[in-house]
């Protein structure tokens, strides 16, 4: 190979690594799928290496502003993953894995984000991850669900503290992911299911023990009288 022939090739290949290490974050997300993922942001920054991904979302989960980066081992491996992470001391810690190749979701996420509008009628004020890891196949059916989550739900009734929370393993079910959330004492339950395209059904049941006052309080809010205790059924779209 002549000199000449060795400097073009030399010189295509720095201009090649130069184009990969800028490219721009913006448009790693679409060809990651990371859109079809139902990840949008206000501004994205960076490039794919060391993005920014500012007021961030996953559906309707505000993520808010979050460091981005794909993975470049995942990519020998054949998979598209972008690492994500927030340092927030008002918002709390939030870090876990986006992956757009088959089968999309998240994996190893941990942390919280809030629920603005709650599970429709159920009352849900913040989601917290734990080792969480969800994702789907390319007909929307759950492939893989692992970790805990817990939900921390505002119920305004007397005599009811829900202050720590229902929390539950995940897993898959007919298709779907779903989690059986329960509180410490047990006697509050939520069942919550959903598929790829983040449709939501969620059933919460509260055992009122023969308490006529919180009876009255949960049929006021919508609640029916069941055999597991007084139940709450909702559905909706993250």
């Amino acid at each position: 190979m002549s000199a000449r022939r060795r400097w073009t090739v030399a010189a295509a290949l720095f201009a090649l690594l130069l184009l990969v290490a800028t490219f721009p974050m913006r448009l790693a997300l679409a060809w990651s799928g990371a859109t079809d993922a139902g990840i949008t942001a206000r501004d994205v920054r960076g490039s794919v290496w060391s993005g920014e991904l500012v007021d961030a979302r996953l559906g309707a989960l505000p993520l808010g502003t979050v460091r981005a980066a794909l993975s470049p081992l995942a990519l020998l491996g054949g998979d598209i993953q972008l690492a994500f992470s927030r340092t927030d001391d008002r918002l709390g810690a939030l870090a876990g894995r986006l992956h757009g190749s088959n089968p999309r979701g998240v994996s190893e996420v941990n942390g919280t984000t809030s629920m603005s509008g709650g599970l429709g009628m159920i009352p849900v004020d913040t989601l917290r991850f734990e080792g969480t890891s969800v994702q789907f196949d390319a007909a929307g059916k759950c492939a893989r669900a692992a970790g805990r989550i817990q939900l921390a739900v505002t119920a305004p009734i007397a005599g009811l503290d829900l202050s720590r929370g229902l929390s539950g393993p995940l897993r898959c079910a007919n298709g779907r992911a779903q989690a059986a959330l329960a509180s410490q004492s047990g006697m509050e339950r939520l069942t919550l299911s959903f598929d790829g395209k983040g449709a939501y059904r969620a059933q919460f049941a509260i055992n009122v023990d023969r308490d006529p006052a919180m009876a009255a309080a949960l049929a006021a809010l919508g609640f029916r009288a069941g055999s597991g205790g007084f139940v709450l059924t909702t559905s909706g779209r993250f």
